[in-house]
């Protein structure tokens, strides 16, 4: 039996969480087995060719330990990893709601967090940068010159990750 792998960019961004493609591989022959690596891969077995419809939903990581979303008539879960959940229905079933407002708030609390590491970093990093220049002796210069290199690493990480949490609740939101 064959298998392919997909590529899932919402499962970072949530920009994009059409299933179009998989519904289209649906009717060559390829249908849904698993998401793979934390639901950043869709893996795909051959199949017979079948008019279906997918839904990929996302849940609060809070959420993961509870029952799954409740299913429409005429749809399944096929797979669910982390906070990624993947339906299949028949080509008559309504269409699945979204339910976002538990995620979004999740994205809301991580993003004030990483906003406050990102602010509490920079404080630090310019205050080692103004002891550093006071420093007079070479030895706690290049400890200082050490402690702005992490903190300096530290701020590029929070803010990237802060600017990546802002991208994914802009994204959420015009869903």
């Amino acid at each position: 039996m064959k298998k392919k792998f997909i590529w899932n960019p919402a499962r970072f961004f949530f920009h994009y969480i059409g299933t179009e493609k998989l519904e289209a591989l649906a009717k060559e022959g390829w249908g849904v087995e698993k998401l793979r690596l934390g639901g950043l891969l869709i893996q795909l077995k051959e199949d017979q060719p079948k008019d279906v419809q997918y839904h990929l939903e996302f849940q609060p990581i809070q959420n993961i330990e509870e029952d799954t979303l409740q299913t429409g008539e005429g749809w399944e879960l096929v797979d669910a990893v982390d906070y990624v959940q993947i339906f299949q229905g028949s080509p008559e079933a309504l269409p699945m709601e979204a339910q976002y407002e538990g995620l979004l708030e999740q994205l809301n609390q991580e993003g004030r967090s990483l906003g406050k590491y990102t602010i509490i970093s920079s404080l630090f990093l310019i205050l080692f940068f103004f002891l550093h220049i006071k420093a007079g002796w070479a030895v706690v210069q290049m400890i200082l010159l050490g402690g702005m290199l992490m903190l300096a690493i530290t701020f590029i990480l929070m803010l990237a990750l802060y600017i990546l949490n802002k991208y994914r609740q802009y994204n959420l939101k015009n869903l």
